[in-house]
């Protein structure tokens, strides 16, 4: 068995275990390993060996990435730890100790006065945030993937515009550039965003997968761009659709943009005869987005809890001459 299909079995019984439905297939999490490691950190596959003759079993995974490269945020550094159903309870506090010492190698290689460590487990994986907990994280937020079951002409397909909105599809790069402009304007008030040039953007945007420039929207306000909706295919062999990023100018919102475009996701989607629609969210978000959501009939059906700590320099010590 190669690295990448025991990988991909500790991802598929722990996806099994406590994710959605149509949680995240593997093959995401595969595309971007080595693409986003922190020096000192990376990708580490864990496996069992039991002392004997038989071939090593993978048990579980970890990763510690560098997610605030490009950006102007403070280091920080995204851990993930899944193990593998039969192992549970098991390796996790140890695990959680072995992300938490690369962080702070990172952090000393460079002599950083400081370093974010974050992660987002899935909540139903209690012993993997008893140990976060257990080494010093604290709850920071809390976020949802929230889904919408979709039929043949369901009338939740929204095609009627609002009064002086016109929306156009874009797929150039001129298009693009377009997108990421008002994907600035529109959540640079939210919790956490991360500004990025558009040549970090594009690549992070590509390097994740499923891009599918046949699901980009434009919303036009009275001959203004305010607003724009990003579907991609991540789900397509699942049966669904999924919104990556639906945003609006601050000063255009509350005039039916976003509703329509996430109508038009929909319409998109159920002209592809998927059966589904999902998008993630921060269940803390202040602009309404939640409320919205709700009220197009998407529920939640994963929910993840993000922990952080932040480790600092250790003050040194100095001995009298």
């Amino acid at each position: 068995m190669t690295d990448a299909e025991a990988l991909r079995a500790v991802l598929v019984g722990f996806a099994a275990s406590y994710g959605a439905p149509h949680s995240q297939p593997p093959e995401q999490v595969l595309a971007r390993l080595g693409t986003t490691a922190a020096d000192g950190g990376g990708t580490v596959l864990v496996e069992r060996t039991d002392g004997g003759t038989a071939e090593p079993a993978a048990v579980a995974w970890v990763e510690v990435r560098d997610v605030a490269h490009g950006t102007d945020r403070e280091p920080t550094l995204g851990l993930d730890v899944r193990v593998a159903p039969a192992h549970t309870g098991l390796l996790e506090a140890a695990l959680v100790t072995w992300c938490l010492d690369r962080a702070r190698d990172w952090r000393a290689a460079d002599g950083r006065p400081a370093v974010r460590v974050e992660t987002d487990p899935h909540r139903e994986a209690l012993p993997t945030t008893a140990a976060l907990a257990a080494a010093g994280l604290t709850h920071d937020r809390t976020y949802w993937r929230m889904e919408r079951p979709l039929t043949a002409g369901d009338p939740g397909a929204q095609t009627a515009a609002p009064a002086g909105v016109v929306v156009r599809r874009v797929a150039d790069d001129a298009g693009r550039r377009l997108v990421h402009r008002l994907w600035l304007t529109s959540f640079a008030d939210h919790h956490g965003f991360e500004p990025l040039d558009f040549d970090e953007w594009w690549t992070r945007w590509e390097r994740r997968g499923g891009t599918d420039l046949t699901q980009w929207w434009v919303a036009d306000l009275d001959g203004e761009p305010v607003g724009h909706c990003i579907g991609d295919a991540r789900l397509a062999d699942l049966g669904g659709g999924y919104v990556r990023s639906l945003g609006v100018d601050p000063a255009a919102r509350g005039r039916g943009v976003a509703r329509h475009l996430l109508g038009l996701a929909f319409a998109e989607h159920v002209r592809r005869d998927w059966t589904f629609t999902q998008l993630f969210v921060d269940a803390g978000n202040e602009t309404g987005a939640t409320q919205l959501y709700r009220s197009v009939g998407m529920v939640p059906v994963e929910v993840k809890d993000e922990y952080a700590v932040r480790i600092v320099a250790e003050p040194t010590t100095r001995v009298p001459s």
